[in-house]
């Protein structure tokens, strides 16, 4: 709580701020404390002063009769001003008052908004706040702030911060995600880059980690010659050794995060290494999410366009070294095509993948049967223009359309042994090159005409052009959408737009992509139109939902560290980018790997992705994968899917779904048969490629869902309002109803998918929760040969206001998690089931947990809230369950599915209409990270390691 008035007179000898924090006591003191405390101390050896000085209310201020006057001479010495974001700072007078002062005595271009709770959104489109959505900043001042200093302001986001204080008391100083953040406010005001802070700091803290551990070894040997203990002194130095290895290792997580999109390649070494020296939470959870490092292809000179094959399985890349072909499964070249001694400048498939065009700078193109795509066979070649900028075949009509940023010149390629030139547009007014494009039915060509106009014209089948229209438009490059009713275009002013052209002479422009930055701006769409990239300058690229066109949504910018990008291509499932740009001259090293590299970003939709697979269906049980662990059965649409034995994942069946909203599908633990929930059935899946209907339940009822117990004899069904119903289904044709259990329910507010029923292993016991959702009722089945009387053995209550949300057990059913609706994860020991014990509890997840899911093989626990987040728990100490990863899903949608496979090599999680895979598995993890990059070299193992001898990982 602070707040500006009249100032006093005040003395040249006073001191000056760097930073003032402007904040809430009633919400943020703690928060603010912390803050300050790490901004004072980064990248400060612990033997100096203070390297910035930051103004707090709390610190620096004593009694005084003009308050108001003393902080208004604290704004008017400070250099920055940190705003706490949050509801009650909104609604506080002084810290209106004080951004007031801020903005009208310095402008905001030196404000920088610490978001610490409420909301806070930015409409891009509006180039200001989305004010229905934002209830963390003060509307006026902010308005005020954005019309002083136009443009996104910038912001970092603490709410992570004040929930672990509110949760833990405390936050370590020496917290990876805490360094980060703070490194985010420090690099402004320092004016320097982020990955320098963070790496001066570490090596400052690595040196005083050393200090630390020569004290404690020297004072062990003192403690061992005073008294004669030598296994005391060992003792101490390998737990000092122990916790010196622990920091570094955490150290060097942090260095690859910073790394990970400007030099992946030494990031997953640094990843490797970091496990290598200790297995902490954050490298176990940097490895689990290790998928999203994009991978590097190198392909041996400058890289100029790359095209996926239809099937994806090949990637063919143009370079100034000619043109590779590289497995995108494993990322291995598998051939060079020769002959382009010239350079190759472009690359396109036809549409049944059977031949590739390739086209250099001399103006040639030449034709490769891709029969083989290990062994391409050259068939003819011409050489219709000077310089060849861009080729596209004509949807499946063998016409191919050559650019050269002057005309458009078009190629009968019936006979691909003797290509010839069936019709060209007229030349165009600039010679800067533009972009050209066929449309997927082969039926119109667009390109770039300068001057910011876009010409479309008509391809007849004999390969003649017609002109149809001319667009005002960006026209730097241009691009049909899949579907062949939207055109994209980009131009040198960095903006890019959406051009309906169902009518093509009459095109309606439905959008502006605004924001891309970048002279040349190549541009590709998924296969299902729904994502559309563009480049977005400095090797980044701008992901846009463009499922509606008319309001376009801005997805994730992948950056990159070097220049301009050349070109762009989805493969055909739209999970993965190739991306290609000219390197950096600021970074030599960078530059010559970038130059001569492709880079395959893992993505979803319009969000990076960390899954390393992902299949369109969204909806999971906790009985998802069969008993091998390689079938996975989904919902929403019903699926079986083969997720092991394969290099992907494969569709093996549909299965059929009757509820529009989805339905739970659940495999017995032999694998034979697969239960459904709505309506209740159960299925042959023997040959899961061709499931079959097994007997029919004579009752009506549709269950909330499904789940078998651990012999596969009994399977529970949730009713959506009723009771869970038992079934005794040993004879799949013939299922015997056994009644209901009294007390229990799913209730109308637990979802679909999550079942409120948990089996405890072996053991015959059975957990649901109550009907009014506030308590868990553990049962005893009474199991006796064939016949079943369920007793209720406990009842375990929850706190007022929760209400049980998701239950799971674990693999010798001797504990029972339970997730409620305020975010908390309570463990509790059920050896005894008539007197259940509570053992510890979380409160990580962010809003209601909404499902658990145990590993079947190691203590290691996930649960999933409705924010999307999927947090991976150690539960080896029941008492105090230790977060050790969370998986970044990207999703606006709640999870709606978690399991593990029963090997617990791998995790499925589903959200929306997909699901996707994370290897949990951490040796092939460190597999494929050494596989995807060479070895560390031994000038950056001394960068990152000095105190300790060459000895890369993966050599």
């Amino acid at each position: 709580m602070t707040g500006p008035a009249q100032s006093a007179a005040r003395t040249d000898d006073d001191p000056r701020y760097d930073v003032f924090i402007s904040y809430s006591q009633h919400l943020d003191r703690e928060v603010a404390t912390v803050f300050q405390r790490g901004m004072e101390n980064f990248g400060r050896p612990w033997y100096r002063p203070v390297h910035l000085r930051v103004f707090r209310d709390m610190t620096h201020l004593s009694a005084s009769p003009d308050l108001r006057g003393d902080i208004e001479d604290a704004l008017a010495r400070s250099g920055w001003l940190v705003v706490m974001a949050s509801p009650l700072a909104a609604a506080s007078p002084w810290v209106r008052a004080e951004i007031d002062w801020w903005v009208a005595h310095k402008g905001a271009r030196r404000m920088l908004l610490a978001w610490t709770d409420g909301r806070l959104e930015w409409s891009p489109q509006a180039q200001d706040f989305d004010w229905p959505g934002t209830d963390a900043l003060p509307r006026e001042q902010m308005r005020r702030a954005l019309a002083a200093t136009p443009g996104a302001p910038r912001w970092v986001d603490l709410r992570w911060l004040r929930a672990q204080i509110d949760e833990r008391g405390s936050v370590p100083a020496n917290d990876p995600r805490l360094l980060a953040d703070v490194a985010e406010f420090v690099a402004p005001i320092t004016g320097r880059s982020k990955s320098e802070l963070i790496g001066h700091h570490l090596r400052l803290r690595k040196r005083r980690n050393r200090l630390v551990a020569a004290t404690f070894v020297a004072l062990g040997a003192l403690l061992a010659t005073a008294t004669g203990l030598g296994l005391a002194a060992d003792h101490q130095r390998d737990v000092a050794t122990e916790r010196q290895r622990a920091a570094t290792s955490r150290q060097l997580v942090a260095e690859a995060t910073s790394l990970q999109y400007d030099r992946p390649d030494l990031a997953r070494q640094l990843l490797v290494q970091a496990y290598r020296l200790s297995h902490t939470e954050q490298a176990v959870g940097a490895l689990l999410g290790s998928a999203g490092i994009p991978r590097v292809l190198h392909t041996g000179g400058a890289a100029r366009a790359v095209a996926f094959s239809p099937r994806g399985r090949l990637l063919a890349a143009a370079s100034d070294g000619g043109v590779r072909l590289f497995d995108t499964l494993t990322g291995r070249a598998v051939s060079t095509l020769p002959g382009h001694r010239e350079g190759a400048r472009a690359v396109a498939f036809t549409a049944d993948g059977g031949l590739l065009a390739v086209g250099d700078s001399a103006g040639r193109v030449r034709l490769w049967d891709m029969s083989d795509g290990n062994r391409p066979e050259p068939l003819g070649s011409a050489r219709p223009v000077g310089d060849v900028h861009e080729l596209s075949f004509a949807g499946t009509s063998p016409l191919l359309a050559v650019g050269n940023g002057l005309r458009v010149v078009l190629l009968d390629v019936r006979d691909p042994r003797r290509p010839e030139v069936t019709g060209h547009s007229t030349a165009f007014e600039s010679a800067l090159g533009f972009g050209a494009d066929t449309s997927p039915d082969g039926g119109l060509v667009a390109t770039g005409a300068g001057n910011d106009r876009v010409r479309i014209m008509g391809l007849s089948r004999s390969g003649r052009l017609s002109p149809l229209n001319t667009l005002d438009t960006p026209s730097s490059a241009v691009v049909f959408s899949p579907a062949g009713h939207l055109l994209a275009t980009a131009g040198e002013d960095g903006n890019a737009a959406l051009w309906d052209i169902s009518d093509p002479r009459r095109p309606v422009r439905r959008t502006t992509l605004n924001g891309q930055n970048s002279w040349i701006t190549p541009m590709a769409f998924t296969d299902d139109g729904r994502t559309l990239a563009v480049a977005a300058g400095h090797g980044a690229v701008q992901l846009w939902d463009v499922s509606d066109p008319g309001r376009p949504l801005q997805g994730d910018l992948l950056t990159g560290p070097t220049g301009p990008v050349d070109s762009l291509a989805f493969a055909p499932d739209g999970r993965t980018l190739a991306s290609v740009a000219l390197g950096n001259a600021g970074n030599p090293d960078e530059a010559q790997r970038a130059t001569g590299s492709v880079r395959l970003w893992n993505v979803h939709g319009s969000r990076a992705s960390s899954a390393y697979a992902s299949l369109p269906s969204g909806q999971l049980s906790s009985q998802s994968f069969g008993p091998d662990g390689r079938t996975l059965v989904t919902g929403r649409p019903g699926a079986l899917y083969q997720v092991g034995g394969a290099a992907e994942p494969r569709l093996l069946a549909d299965l059929p779904s009757f509820n529009s909203g989805g339905q739970t599908y659940a495999f017995s633990p032999d694998g034979h048969t697969v239960a459904t929930g709505h309506p209740l059935g159960l299925w042959d899946v023997t040959d899961p490629a061709h499931p079959s209907e097994r007997g029919r339940f004579k009752e009506t009822e549709d269950p909330q869902g499904v789940v078998y117990g651990p012999d596969g004899t009994v399977l529970a069904a949730a009713e959506p309002l009723g009771p869970v119903r038992l079934w005794e289904v040993s004879d799949p044709d013939r299922p015997r109803n056994l009644g209901t259990l009294p007390g229990s329910g799913a209730g109308p507010a637990v979802r679909l998918e999550a079942a409120p029923v948990a089996f405890a292993g072996d053991r015959g016991l059975l957990a649901v929760t109550g009907k009014d959702l506030k308590a868990v009722h553990v049962w005893d089945l009474g199991r006796t040969g064939h016949r079943y009387d369920p007793v209720r053995t406990d009842v375990i209550p929850l706190k007022a206001a929760a209400r049980v949300t998701a239950l799971t057990a674990s693999p010798d059913g001797n504990t029972l998690y339970v997730g409620d609706s305020q975010g908390t994860l309570t463990v509790w020991d059920i050896t005894d089931p008539r007197r259940a014990r509570a053992r510890g509890s979380a409160q990580r997840h962010a809003g209601e947990v909404t499902h658990l899911a145990a590993d079947p093989v190691r203590p290691l626990l996930a649960g999933a809230d409705d924010t999307g987040a999927v947090r991976l728990w150690d539960v080896a100490d029941a008492s105090a369950p230790r977060e050790v990863a969370l998986l970044a899903t990207n999703e606006r949608y709640a999870t709606a599915g978690v399991a593990f496979s029963p090997d617990g090599g791998m995790i499925a999680v589903s959200a929306g209409d997909s699901t996707r895979l994370w290897r949990t598995d951490i040796g092939a993890v460190l597999g494929r990270l050494c596989a995807e990059s060479g070895p560390i070299t031994e000038s950056q193992w001394k960068q990152y390691l000095p105190d300790r001898p060459y000895d890369p990982p993966c050599a």
